[in-house]
């Protein structure tokens, strides 16, 4: 009788696995943990939504958009864009002839740093502006520019001069968000701590052997089902970009 063939790559493949298996079963508590969390940190990864959205520029000159998604509508913004629209010259230096020195003013999505409305992208020749007003550490997008006074600080920095107005404290912006109303960074916060008390105590149970233990009964499949309906519950907390946008 002929010996059975062998090769060589199914052998060495075979010793692999099982001595993987073997590893995986005198693995330590710190590994049992990491592969429990690894699933965890990958979906916080996956449903975390950029901090800020980019906007491509409209054309050169001055250009500049509010925000008119829902966190910055509560805040003020729609009033923001009239005021601005009121205060500012269509082009710098009144030069309408030269289309790189028009002033162009228009509403826009998300811009990311919700709950610090209104909040402004402000554009010279295609470049995102800093904000330097004092107190603002730089931010690339203006925020809470919610008065003319902030108006007209916010465009000093490119040295646009506001048009005569009457323009007084009368015309501060006023926010209509009640105590209720968290805006979606704070919601995306305590979606996260949710997360972390759910688990927690389910990493602490597969530690201790009483995984699927409800009282004095085991119930297979009953931490996954938990962790399962807490995530998909979790998604209606307005967390998303879409979420937050009219659109949405």
């Amino acid at each position: 009788m002929h010996a059975p063939r062998t090769f060589p790559l199914t052998s060495h493949l075979l010793l692999l696995t099982r001595a993987n298996m073997a590893r995986t079963h005198s693995s330590s508590s710190l590994s049992t943990a990491f592969l429990l969390i690894s699933p965890i940190l990958l979906l916080v990864l996956l449903t975390t939504p950029p901090s800020f959205a980019y906007t491509p520029p409209l054309n050169k000159g001055i250009e500049i958009r509010v925000c008119q998604d829902k966190d910055c509508l509560l805040d003020g913004s729609k009033e923001t864009l009239a005021l601005l629209r009121s205060m500012t010259p269509s082009s710098i230096d009144n030069d309408n002839d030269d289309p790189n020195k028009r002033i162009t003013i228009a509403p826009c999505a998300c811009l990311g740093p919700c709950g610090s409305g209104p909040t402004v992208d402000f554009r010279k020749d295609g470049i995102r502006l800093k904000d330097t007003r004092e107190g603002r550490d730089n931010y690339f997008l203006f925020r809470e520019i919610d008065s003319p006074k902030a108006v007209v600080d916010m465009l000093a920095i490119a040295d646009v001069n506001v048009l005569p107005s009457s323009s007084s404290s009368e015309d501060e912006v006023m926010s209509t968000r009640q105590w209720y109303e968290l805006d979606r960074n704070s919601r995306i916060t305590l979606q996260r701590i949710l997360y972390a008390l759910v688990a927690l105590p389910l990493l602490n149970a597969r530690l201790n052997g009483t995984w699927d233990v409800i009282g004095d009964a085991t119930v297979p499949n009953s931490y996954y089902a938990i962790a399962g309906g807490v995530f998909v519950a979790s998604q209606f907390m307005g967390t998303s970009q879409k979420s937050n946008s009219m659109e949405g």
